[in-house]
């Protein structure tokens, strides 16, 4: 196709890597608060940046999903938000540790998991792993039929970075 359809003289370069492992992987973190500052609604999840950089470094909301969990094991109210445009940042003392920032979703709790796709390239092989000693996230790797096949990591937290195989 290119040999066809570029101009004489351009050379196309195509960095292969991303465009085969992005779909691979996904970040997963648990909800621990939901916070209003300067009428902007925050979700602060466990993990951030240290364990998933994409997003700051290429300065873009990464698409995510928030997975409702019903558990509440706790004797005060939970909260949510409904009907919110929210930003996601981690749990990093910096105004940098943004996952993504004023994204409309129709519900999120405290104690939901929020789920990055599009993790597999660029997420935690650029990150900073060991910022102020947070723990590494669990690895969990699946197998072609989606059968768990390994886990690796030092988190027993609440994040996870999930593997999957390439199609």
């Amino acid at each position: 196709m290119l040999a066809t359809n570029c101009p004489p003289g351009v050379t196309v370069l195509f960095e292969c890597g991303r465009f085969l492992t992005a779909a691979c992987g996904f970040y997963a973190v648990e909800v621990l608060d939901i916070k209003k500052n300067h009428g902007k609604h925050f979700v602060i999840v466990r993990g951030g940046t240290h364990q998933f950089r994409l997003p700051v470094s290429w300065q873009h909301n990464h698409p995510f999903r928030v997975l409702s969990v019903e558990q509440w094991d706790y004797p005060f109210p939970r909260k949510e938000l409904t009907d919110a445009h929210i930003t996601v940042v981690g749990q990093l003392c910096t105004p940098k540790d943004v996952l993504a920032r004023d994204v409309y979703v129709s519900r999120v709790r405290i104690g939901d998991m929020i789920l990055f796709s599009h993790a597999g390239a660029y997420g935690w092989a650029i990150s900073h792993h060991d910022f102020l000693s947070h723990p590494h996230p669990q690895h969990i790797y699946l197998g072609e039929k989606g059968n768990e096949a390994a886990y690796g990591g030092d988190s027993t937290h609440g994040e996870s970075i999930v593997h999957t195989p390439v199609d």
